[in-house]
């Protein structure tokens, strides 16, 4: 196996334990399950251990002979792999205050609920057409993903604004508030890393 394929492959299993984390967080935050933050966290020290591993790799190329090509393809594997780092260190952010949620008996609103649960599944649908395009060594599958841009930001300010309005109306806690506008911003910079990592699957030379 040649380094890019090495480092290709850990970065495909990046992706996949990644995205396994991200559906954990969720169905953590829904059913308050400490057990599914345990399994969401030790796939995260499994991205990181990985992430090692590519940096690793990449160091002991070293000065071997390798062509333009090859060296711009594992620069652009590298920089993926730092956004699957990134992705996993987001859900750990959001694990840390669904832990919060479980252990001061927080509730969200049915509206805060449906709020994040559609942002999640934005979110989610990018990430697995992300996780799908390395899988099938196929960036041309990428293409959708990047043609429905989302306006997350936009989203998220629209969500921010409806939960201080419940604030305000005494239907949420403050700490509640925070912890929902704090998951906010956290999906958001997943969802930006995801694009992120799509267009760098665009610049792969095949």
């Amino acid at each position: 196996m040649t380094d890019l394929e090495s480092i290709k492959k850990k970065v495909i299993l990046m992706s996949g334990k990644t995205m396994h984390m991200w559906q954990l967080a969720y169905d953590a935050f829904i059913e308050h399950d400490e057990d599914l933050i345990a399994e969401a966290l030790e796939d995260e020290n499994q991205i990181n251990a990985l992430l090692d591993e590519v940096s690793h790799s990449i160091i002991n190329i070293g000065k071997a002979p390798i062509s333009t090509e090859e060296k711009l393809n594992i620069t652009i594997y590298a920089d993926m792999a730092a956004d699957f780092e990134m992705i996993g260190d987001y859900c750990k952010d959001i694990l840390e205050r669904v832990q919060i949620k479980i252990n001061e008996h927080l509730l969200f609103s049915e509206d805060a609920v449906a709020e994040y649960k559609e942002l999640y599944n934005k979110t989610k649908g990018s990430l697995e057409e992300v996780v799908f395009s390395l899988q099938r060594d196929n960036p041309g599958l990428i293409k959708e993903v990047l043609k429905k841009e989302e306006h997350i930001d936009e989203l998220v300010d629209k969500y921010r604004g409806q939960h201080n309005e419940r604030l305000v109306a005494g239907k949420c806690t403050p700490m509640g508030c925070n912890l929902f506008l704090n998951m906010l911003d956290f999906t958001a910079a997943i969802y930006y890393h995801t694009k992120k990592i799509a267009k760098s699957i665009l610049k792969i030379k095949q």
